[in-house]
């Protein structure tokens, strides 16, 4: 179910909103009316964002500049500022869509869901997802958080995926070491295919490239 930002200060507007996804079925919807109240959920992970501009309290623009530091997910502008030059700074701040007020609501709707199908499609049929800055790996939908090795053994290899690596590249990167010593590898290695493999003695995403190293397959060929 994905879930939704809507960041609007005018109260009915924002209500109304939330009430047509509601019907339409989308029942993970945030509400806030500040700049300062959406910057406090910011951290929260979410797969569309819709936001009005004049904020009272500060910027869409800024707002959206500082979602797309952290996520690709639609941004939708909601806003009565209809000047060409506004719109033109939307999509410069990263929006996918810009809607004007009054505006028709099945029309918003199905904007929406036309962006929710596009993000969703791109990135949840994936296997699994790494999110760098949260250091958290996504696995069939559960998350797992990684530290010290198993994080930087991991940002390099998603880093590099489909790409084989071999075991002198992943310990120097890793370890910052020329000297390799494959047990340690070895034990990273199994601990990530705990987390990213059905069955880790059969690994279908973290593969062994014998003799080379190893390869962490994006999933788009498989």
């Amino acid at each position: 179910m994905p879930r939704i930002l809507i960041v609007e200060d005018e109260v009915e507007i924002a209500e109304m909103i939330r009430f047509l996804l509601f019907k339409e079925g989308f029942q993970k919807v945030t509400l806030k009316h500040t700049y300062q109240d959406a910057l406090d959920v910011l951290d929260d992970q979410f797969e569309m964002y819709i936001l009005d501009i004049n904020l009272g309290d500060g910027s869409g623009f800024t707002l959206a500049e500082k979602i797309r530091n952290q996520s690709d997910a639609p941004i939708i502008y909601v806003s009565a500022n209809t000047a060409d030059q506004d719109k033109l700074r939307g999509f410069k701040t990263g929006a996918d869509d810009y809607i004007t007020k009054p505006f028709n609501p099945m029309e918003l709707v199905a904007r929406i869901k036309a962006n929710l199908v596009r993000y969703v499609g791109q990135h949840y049929n994936k296997p699994y997802e790494f999110d760098e800055r949260r250091a958290l790996l996504t696995v069939r939908g559960t998350k797992h958080e990684l530290s010290g090795k198993s994080y930087l053994l991991m940002q390099f290899l998603y880093e590099n995926q489909d790409m084989i690596l071999s075991k002198e590249r992943i310990y120097e990167a890793v370890w910052d070491s020329h000297f390799v010593d494959d047990n340690i590898i070895m034990v990273y290695i199994r601990k990530l295919r705990q987390l990213l493999e059905e069955n880790p003695s059969d690994p279908k995403f973290l593969v062994t490239a014998r003799g080379t190293g190893y390869m962490l397959k994006s999933g788009r060929n498989l």
